[in-house]
């Protein structure tokens, strides 16, 4: 099943209504130094594991800085078996505008 974009709005709502996992595919500096509340912090070095790591039918909702790479990883993940994948519009820079 292809992964989804999604807007803001939607991207709160799945996070507080539906338990899914967030995942944030920043670099680890960019996520210790400001992040979505409650996210997981994966990338190009350790995105591998996150495969093994996660329920595959899980929602999982990914962002990154701007709402590009997110669409990269969540194409791959969906590929990887996931189900139920989206990737936030406009990325990190939508959510710090719309806290």
């Amino acid at each position: 099943m292809p992964f989804k974009d999604i807007d803001i709005a939607t991207f709160k709502d799945r996070m507080i209504c539906k338990n899914s996992v967030v995942i944030d595919i920043r670099d680890h500096e960019s996520f210790l130094n400001s992040n979505i509340p409650g996210s997981k912090n994966f990338n190009s070095e350790n995105l591998m594991s996150l495969i093994d790591s996660e329920d595959k039918e899980k929602e999982l909702l990914i962002y990154c800085y701007k709402g590009n790479s997110s669409r990269k990883v969540a194409h791959f993940l969906s590929e990887s078996g996931f189900s139920n994948v989206s990737s936030l519009i406009g990325g990190f820079d939508s959510w710090e505008k719309n806290k």
